[in-house]
């Protein structure tokens, strides 16, 4: 699979755990639903910052083969 296909599924499926988690942690469904775009940022915000930082590390500290 390419990136681009990665990408998708990793956005399709942050998504689902966005919205999941949203509608568990609200008691209405009004509020859970418009806290969901920003939900979805902080969430791959979060996990682009995260990849990062790993590759990052990676770039300092990995040894060359």
């Amino acid at each position: 699979m390419n990136l681009g296909a990665h990408l998708a599924f990793f956005l399709l499926l942050s998504f689902a755990i966005v919205v999941m988690s949203a509608f568990y942690s609200e008691v209405e469904d009004g509020p859970a639903l418009r806290s969901v775009p920003r939900r979805y940022g902080v969430f791959v915000g979060a996990c682009a910052v995260v990849a990062a930082v790993m590759l990052v590390l990676e770039h300092l500290f990995a040894f060359p083969s």
